[in-house]
């Protein structure tokens, strides 16, 4: 472990920054989730934990979001800078299907991903904001990626992380804040507070391409109602330093195409068909902070 200014010194004179092995991409699901690991993640987790930042409003609106969208890489761009979301916690993870799932793709398995848990800011500037960033990894092809709220608005005081499920859909909030930032993300879609999750349908693990992809039209992540940490003000990350290899985070409810609606009655409507499950401890890091990439698929309605 290293103090941050070594890990910051050490990634930015790296040959290799902002750039994958070439023949990355045609590695299997397990070789990518070693490599992010052990010679990313790992190598520069931190000795003490910087703190939160606050959500940087400027730096947001003069944030290529197109990339966001659509760059096709599990390592960000060269100076790519997190306006939002800037510290978290990483860990190795699998997502176990129930066995009569009827979604396609990865929704019927996945052994091999990074979740990356984070809040939106600074907790003490506008609330304790949980939010989740998932990366399955597939053979010889892109890795697939979603991401999940509480809320745009949060959960106020409570510094719990797991206290409130997560969705890919999020009501729009009227408070100031959330305004402008759905107004930035407008200009590269339609949906800002919805991701589309159609990706995840199309492709299993193993890199064989559906016929036709059935995937759900809305996500609920639920917290496993053992894992609780206090509510009065912490660092979230060190909360989940302590959680091991092996733990079931979140049981994931479905709903489909044909059944959802706008009418914010999805939730009743949604099945369990999954659980997201640890395969190693936490880890907070520089990688994981500065160029582990998630990208959020566009929502197209209908």
């Amino acid at each position: 472990m290293q103090h941050l200014e070594e890990i910051q010194k050490f990634w930015h004179n790296a040959e290799d920054l902002g750039s994958l092995p070439e023949d990355y991409q045609s590695w299997k699901a397990a070789q990518k989730q070693d490599f992010l690991w052990n010679s990313r993640i790992l190598k520069s987790k931190y000795d003490e934990l910087p703190p939160l930042k606050k959500i940087d409003i400027i730096a947001l609106f003069f944030t290529v979001l197109k990339t966001k969208m659509d760059r096709q890489s599990d390592e960000a761009p060269i100076n790519w800078k997190k306006a939002i979301h800037a510290h978290g916690s990483v860990a190795k993870i699998k997502f176990i299907p129930t066995n009569n799932t009827s979604f396609s793709g990865l929704f019927k398995g996945a052994d091999y991903g990074l979740l990356r848990l984070s809040v939106t800011g600074d907790p003490s500037d506008r609330g304790f904001a949980p939010g989740l960033a998932i990366k399955l990894f597939v053979d010889e092809n892109h890795s697939e990626n979603f991401s999940a709220l509480v809320s745009l608005v949060g959960q106020g005081k409570n510094y719990n992380f797991f206290a409130n499920e997560l969705s890919n859909i999020v009501p729009i909030a009227k408070s100031l804040g959330p305004i402008i930032t759905n107004l930035i993300f407008t200009r590269v879609t339609k949906y800002p507070t919805k991701l589309y999750l159609e990706d995840l349908g199309e492709i299993n693990q193993y890199g064989e391409k559906e016929s036709k992809a059935y995937y759900p039209a809305q996500i609920f992540l639920v917290p496993n109602p053992n894992i609780k940490f206090p509510e009065n003000p912490h660092d979230f990350r060190n909360d989940l330093a302590t959680i091991s290899a092996g733990t079931s985070l979140y049981s994931v409810y479905g709903v489909s195409q044909e059944e959802a609606t706008d009418k914010n009655d999805n939730r009743q409507k949604a099945k369990v068909i999954g659980h997201i499950e640890t395969t190693s401890e936490f880890v907070s890091s520089f990688y994981g902070d500065s160029q582990l990439f998630f990208r959020h698929q566009r929502f197209r309605n209908g």
